[in-house]
């Protein structure tokens, strides 16, 4: 796997995964994650708009597959001890936090999209630029 294109091997606890450097996807937007995650199929890209992203959120979202997760709120604010976040990391979905973005104007449900690092494009075109959140930053931020 080390040799596959596409792909960088990154380890926590001495356990690799590979994670796409790009990925490709269809858009699913809402802005209820507990509604959306009934209608996400794998390898969707899911557009969310949730603050502090809870574990039973996060659990959900794994469970459908999601290739990556597009947050036009803060996954993460700090003001309390948060393990949603990390456990998307963990398993192998891209988190980006976009908040202030417009991120609900900007994207449409059903396009198709290419994420590389937290840059969002569609057609092409340069949509959005975000932040990834990883297993690393998240992991210090929880034991804060």
């Amino acid at each position: 796997m080390a040799g596959s294109p596409g792909l960088r091997l990154v380890g926590r606890r001495g356990v690799p995964e590979a994670v796409p450097i790009q990925i490709h996807g269809t858009l699913r937007l809402g802005r209820k994650t507990k509604n959306l995650v009934k209608s996400l199929k794998p390898a969707d890209i899911a557009v969310i708009n949730h603050t502090n992203l809870d574990r039973i959120a996060a659990e959900d979202l794994v469970k459908t597959g999601v290739a990556a997760v597009i947050n036009a709120a803060e996954s993460s604010t700090g003001r309390y001890p948060n393990s949603g976040p990390l456990l998307l990391a963990q398993a192998g979905v891209r988190l980006i936090d976009a908040p202030g973005a417009s991120v609900f104007e900007l994207l449409d449900d059903g396009q198709e999209a290419t994420i590389e690092g937290a840059t969002v494009f569609v057609d092409g075109k340069e949509i959005l630029r975000g932040r990834v959140l990883g297993v690393v930053e998240l992991t210090s931020q929880l034991d804060e």
